[in-house]
C-alpha cells in the first residue's frame, strides 16, 4: 500500500530493505496468507498480484520488526486493513470538518 506523504518520517530509514527482504527472501514472492504470486493474476480477482509488506499486529510505521511484517496480496492487504482505514477515515473527515456539538443533543 502507499505510504502516506504525513507518515513517511515514521518509517525506518532501511524500510525499502525491509520491504524487499519479507516480500521476495522470507516469503519468496508470494501471498504469505493465500499464496498468490507476485506478477501474476490473482486465483479470485485475476489481476495481476502486487505483493505488499503489511504491518500484522502493530500498525504504527515505526513498528518495522520483520515479526510485524508478513507479505500480502493486495486482497489479503485490504481486508486485513478495512477496518482500521474505515476508522482513520473517519477520524481524517472529522477533523477536516468538525461539526458544533451542543451539550445535551445527539
Amino acid at each position: 500500500m502507499p505510504i502516506r506523504p504525513e507518515n513517511k518520517n515514521r518509517y525506518p530509514a532501511d524500510w525499502k530493505l525491509r520491504s524487499r527482504f519479507v516480500r521476495f527472501v522470507r516469503a519468496k514472492g508470494k501471498c504469505e496468507w493465500c499464496g498468490a504470486k507476485h506478477g501474476w493474476p490473482h486465483p479470485i480477482t485475476r489481476s495481476r498480484v502486487v505483493l505488499t509488506a503489511a504491518h500484522i499486529y502493530d500498525q504504527r510505521p515505526e513498528a518495522a520488526s520483520l515479526l510485524n511484517l508478513a507479505a500480502l496480496c493486495q486482497r489479503c492487504h485490504n481486508r486485513h486493513d478495512s477496518v482500521m482505514r474505515r476508522q482513520n477515515a473517519a477520524k481524517r473527515r472529522e477533523q477536516e470538518n468538525p461539526q458544533i456539538r451542543l451539550p445535551g443533543v445527539n
